[in-house]
């Protein structure tokens, strides 16, 4: 089993996905830290990192629908209150 982790760029911003390559199964295995509850499978690398930034966008807009701030991994913010200097983000 071989781990790495990607940077999936979106249109809410930048998050690290971890792809598993599982080879006894020939799959890749997709989780991403900022929505612990969200996982995902793919055939190819290629196919896992789109997949990775689909599931990502469709937490992200879930959030956005509740009025929730996004923050991706870069620390920046998106969602209706996300203006420069209107708050700090604190790890």
């Amino acid at each position: 089993m071989a781990e790495r982790q990607y940077l999936i760029e979106t249109k809410y911003g930048s998050f690290y996905a971890v792809i598993v390559i599982i080879k006894k199964d020939k799959i890749f295995r997709v989780t991403v830290a900022a929505f612990p509850d969200v996982m995902t499978e793919a055939r190819t690398l290629s196919e896992a990192k789109r997949y990775a930034r689909e599931i990502i966008e469709l937490q992200c807009v879930a959030a956005l629908e509740d009025k929730k701030l996004v923050i991706d991994d870069l620390r920046q913010a998106h969602g209706k209150y996300a203006r420069a200097g209107t708050f700090n983000v604190v790890a």
